[in-house]
C-alpha cells in the first residue's frame, strides 16, 4: 500500500515538529487533568472546564490534538511555509502552557 503524495512530508524537521506538537498538547491535557483533579489548579478554558472532572477531557484533548496535527500535516504540501509557521507558533504556545502548569504545581506543593 502506497502513501498518497499529499500525506508525505519529506522534511524531517517539519515531521518532528508536528510530532512534538501532538505530544505537547497531550502533555498539557495530562498535566491539566492531574492539577485540577488534585486541587492544585483550575482549567482556564471555559469550554473545557466542565470536562476536566469527567473522563471525557483526555479523550477530547487527544482527539483534538490528533485532528489539528493531521490537518496541518495534510495542508503542509499546499502551503508549507504557512503551516510550518502555525505549527511553531502553537508549539511555543503549548510549551509555555506546559511550563506554566509545571510551575504552578511545584509552587503549590
Amino acid at each position: 500500500m502506497k502513501v498518497p503524495k499529499s500525506f508525505r512530508i519529506e522534511n524531517r524537521i517539519v515531521r518532528y515538529t508536528l510530532y512534538t506538537l501532538f505530544c505537547i498538547i497531550v502533555a498539557d491535557g495530562l498535566i491539566t487533568q492531574f492539577l485540577v483533579t488534585g486541587g492544585y489548579g483550575q482549567e482556564v478554558n471555559p469550554f473545557m472546564r466542565a470536562w476536566v472532572s469527567h473522563g471525557g477531557f483526555l479523550f477530547i484533548k487527544v482527539s483534538g490534538a490528533f485532528l489539528a496535527t493531521l490537518l496541518l500535516w495534510i495542508k503542509y504540501n499546499v502551503k508549507p511555509r504557512l503551516v510550518y509557521a502555525i505549527t511553531v507558533a502553537f508549539l511555543v504556545f503549548y510549551t509555555t502552557i506546559v511550563f506554566w502548569n509545571l510551575f504552578v504545581f511545584f509552587v503549590t506543593v
